[in-house]
């Protein structure tokens, strides 16, 4: 999935209305949360991709395998 489609479902609140349906589990969210910060740290740090996602997985408490996952679902 593109993070720019993410980010209009997000904000149109089909994501929510989705998981409030049961049709999406709350992993999206995270992984969407795991994908901006992971985005973030690497463009107003300039720190390599592979030390954000060092980073991540002591913040958000995931393996660094989940945080690649994460990465890896929102890439275009």
């Amino acid at each position: 999935m593109n993070i720019q489609l993410a980010n209009t479902l997000f904000d149109d609140g089909v994501f929510s209305a989705m998981y409030k349906a049961g049709f999406i589990t709350a992993k999206v969210f995270t992984y969407r949360e795991i994908y901006l910060w992971v985005n973030a740290q690497v463009q107003t740090r300039a720190i390599t991709k592979h030390q954000a996602v060092l980073e991540a997985e002591v913040k958000f408490g995931k393996d660094e395998r989940t945080i690649w996952r994460a990465l890896n679902c929102f890439t275009v």
